[in-house]
């Protein structure tokens, strides 16, 4: 395993120390795994094959309101939340978490991860 790779895996593994995550992913902009880490076995191939269209689907409104590009989408479900952040123009950081993830701790972490990822992606 490269370094990069160990690094990367590091900060995922670390983001699962957060209170309320329950995996992390980073996928490619055509929805393959780059890297990921998980508490629960949850299938990473099947959400990022998902991310890849939801993306695509933000992306189509966000032409049509004259928006720019996508900063940040957060999903919350009755029992889980979800956030999905660009990394760069070729990769996304996708966080799952639970109910009790902090909506507002999770964005101060990203502001803190996602330099560090794109630094090690590009």
């Amino acid at each position: 395993m490269a370094a990069v790779d160990l690094v990367m895996d590091k900060i995922l593994t670390d983001m699962l120390e957060i209170d309320g995550v329950i995996g992390t992913i980073v996928v490619d902009k055509d929805g393959l795994v780059i890297e990921s880490a998980m508490k629960k076995n949850l299938d990473r191939e099947a959400i990022a094959g998902v991310l890849h269209e939801l993306v695509s689907a933000i992306k189509l409104i966000g032409d049509q309101f004259g928006s720019g590009e996508l900063k940040e989408a957060i999903l919350e479900y009755k029992n889980a939340r979800t956030f999905v952040n660009p990394i760069g123009a070729d990769y996304y950081l996708i966080v799952i978490g639970d109910s009790e993830l902090n909506l507002g701790r999770m964005k101060l972490e990203l502001r803190k991860v996602l330099p560090k990822l794109e630094e090690m992606l590009y």
